[in-house]
């Protein structure tokens, strides 16, 4: 049974002066889906979200929601709901009138409002607080509260621009959690803007990748993180160490490679096309890295010798940066077992295998 598309953006386009900020976006979103715009600022991530929701008109191509060509129509016909990072709840309502409000624009009649004012109180866990003012509720609250009011009005797209970046670390954790939630009871279709990736991995159905107005790539939180088509998507999305290498063969999907840290590496090509003595970018993720005693080079794995020069405690985990050669890697270890008594200039053996490391075409020297 085929899908409903909810959203669709053909060769959408928009321009402020000579700089293009969108450009060329073409997306298909399915009924239910969690869709995140990701990318840095300025990338335009949240030009694409107003065009959606009709604050901006597109100077390029058509917008469709619901079948529906959105072009020229204003916002409060498009039937959406929407969250933005400063909250924007209005600080002489009540928590009520606030979740209120959209309904009564709508004319819809006051028992038929208070019903669903509760219920969306209650979907977000804060019934206690209907009475209460927006100056004396949290920001985690208050956060919550713009969401109940996007809600109650049972629209066909839910859209949330930035919507933690407001809050504290654990805020956002906890706030992250309450939206997957929320997504997981309404099935109502969301787009949500981040520059922070671990919101989008965590959230998303997908991830649209941008960068200078342009898709890098739309994809799975696994295929993004795992097969990321470009060298922005792979540096953009996780960590990774980057060895800037030269090109000795390649076999097919086999690629041996020198890097200028000064030893040899293989890899898997994973379509890419380079040729013999070319400048490369090979990547490797620390957590993709394993340390092990000093001499071993098992077959058929990369490794090279080197020395710990600093460790980072991070909790559940520990940061190890280790020097090979001229270069310094960063490998992510255990802070309990076989690795915990590790401390700064003890030799080490760095372990990986060729299918975990990416590469790309670098600068020509």
């Amino acid at each position: 049974m085929s899908q409903t598309i909810d959203v669709e953006l053909r060769q959408v386009r928009k321009t402020f002066g000579s700089n293009i900020v969108v450009d060329e976006f073409d997306l298909q979103i399915q009924e239910g889906e969690c869709i995140s715009f990701l990318g840095p600022s300025g990338c335009g991530k949240t030009t694409t979200l107003n065009m959606i929701a009709g604050f901006l008109e597109p100077d390029g191509g058509e917008i469709r929601i619901k079948g529906k060509r959105m072009n020229g129509v204003p916002s409060n016909k498009r039937e959406l709901g929407m969250v933005f990072q400063t909250y924007s709840l209005f600080p002489h309502m009540t928590v009520a009138e606030n979740v209120a409000y959209g309904l009564k624009l709508r004319k819809v009649p006051k028992a038929e409002v208070k019903q669903r004012v509760a219920k969306a109180l209650e979907l977000v866990k804060l019934p206690q607080v209907a009475d209460r003012y927006p100056k004396q509720l949290s920001g985690g609250q208050r956060q919550r509260i713009a969401i109940a009011r996007a809600l109650v009005i049972e629209p066909s797209l839910l859209l949330l621009d930035e919507p933690l970046s407001n809050l504290d670390a654990k805020l956002r954790e906890e706030l992250r959690e309450e939206i997957k939630r929320l997504h997981m009871e309404t099935g109502v279709t969301t787009i949500f803007v981040t520059h922070d990736q671990e919101e989008a991995l965590y959230l998303s159905d997908r991830i649209v990748v941008l960068s200078n107005g342009k898709v890098e790539q739309i994809g799975t939180p696994l295929e993004i993180y795992n097969r990321p088509a470009t060298e922005f998507v792979h540096t953009f999305i996780g960590k990774s160490n980057k060895l800037p290498a030269v090109v000795e063969v390649q076999d097919g999907e086999t690629l041996q490679l020198r890097a200028d840290a000064g030893f040899k590496l293989q890899a898997t090509a994973k379509g890419q096309k380079l040729t013999a003595g070319s400048a490369a970018h090979a990547y490797i993720r620390p957590e993709k890295l394993r340390l092990a005693v000093p001499g071993t080079n098992p077959l058929g794995a990369n490794s090279a010798q080197g020395r710990v020069r600093q460790l980072s405690f991070l909790g559940a985990f520990a940061e190890c940066d280790v020097e090979i050669g001229s270069a310094t890697v960063t490998v992510r270890i255990q802070t309990i077992g076989e690795h915990a008594g590790l401390k700064p200039g003890d030799p080490v053996a760095l372990i990986w295998h060729p299918e975990d490391v990416f590469v790309f075409p670098g600068e020509e020297r």
